[in-house]
């Protein structure tokens, strides 16, 4: 009976991908990369922001393979020894994870595998439809916008500042849509950080996105000093108000 309850509880503990409990594996594949190449899985310290390496391994073969344990979704980035000022992101978290990654556009590294991976490789995606879209306009108006400004022509001028402003809104707009429709995903959780990044950033709205996420998510680091951040905020406006 006992053999059999030890049986049992490691088929619960293993799932359909090979995974145990936290476990996670990253399992990379690029080309143009020599065999024995170091790659370096880095996250940001928490005291100085800079990356710090937590784990290195080799290309064998063309292909790395990461593995460790994560007790919860942690934003991290994978750089190669030969090209350090290029590297692409990524979610430690538990489950499969899979990245393909060209030597010739490494920040485009297709991620997938687990859920906020894929949910990460549709923003990167709409992130580099928006980049390329912002270029065009810049590289098509900045003459325009610098003839205008010698003639002081300030219908031109107001035009495209009024344009570059839609640019602006759009991203926020997208970001925002991603937080109510997506209250899981992790990416979500960053864009509610971020929004304290504002000159004057709303912290009702702030609070409104916060208060719609999983409860999952607010458990993670974080969810934590984001809800740290709402409470420091709201006794400042207090504060305020109090002096007022």
């Amino acid at each position: 009976m006992k053999k059999l309850v030890l049986v049992t509880l490691s088929v619960v503990a293993v799932s359909c991908n090979g995974i145990i409990g936290n476990g996670y594996k990253i399992s990379g594949e690029i080309n143009g990369l020599a065999d024995g190449t170091k790659v370096f899985l880095e996250k940001q310290d928490e005291q100085t922001g800079m990356p710090v390496s937590v784990d290195t391994v080799t290309i064998e073969k063309g292909k790395f393979v990461f593995e460790g344990e994560a007790k919860e979704p942690v934003i991290h980035g994978i750089r190669f020894e030969s090209i350090p000022n290029a590297g692409f992101a990524l979610f430690v978290e538990k489950g499969n994870i899979s990245a393909k990654v060209n030597k010739d556009s490494i920040g485009l590294a297709k991620i997938a595998g687990t859920y906020n991976n894929d949910e990460l490789s549709k923003y990167i995606k709409f992130n580099t439809d928006f980049e390329k879209k912002f270029l065009d306009f810049r590289q098509k108006n900045m003459p325009i916008y610098q003839e205008a400004e010698k003639k002081k022509d300030t219908v031109t001028m107001n035009k495209l500042n009024k344009e570059l402003v839609a640019f602006q809104n759009e991203r926020v707009s997208y970001n925002e849509k991603y937080i109510e429709s997506n209250p899981k995903s992790m990416l979500s959780l960053i864009f509610v950080q971020g929004m304290f990044g504002s000159q004057t950033p709303d912290l009702a709205k702030i609070k409104k996105f916060y208060d719609n996420l999983d409860s999952e998510l607010k458990e993670t680091t974080v969810g934590k000093k984001i809800k740290k951040q709402i409470e420091e905020s709201e006794k400042g406006a207090q504060g305020k108000k109090k002096l007022n």
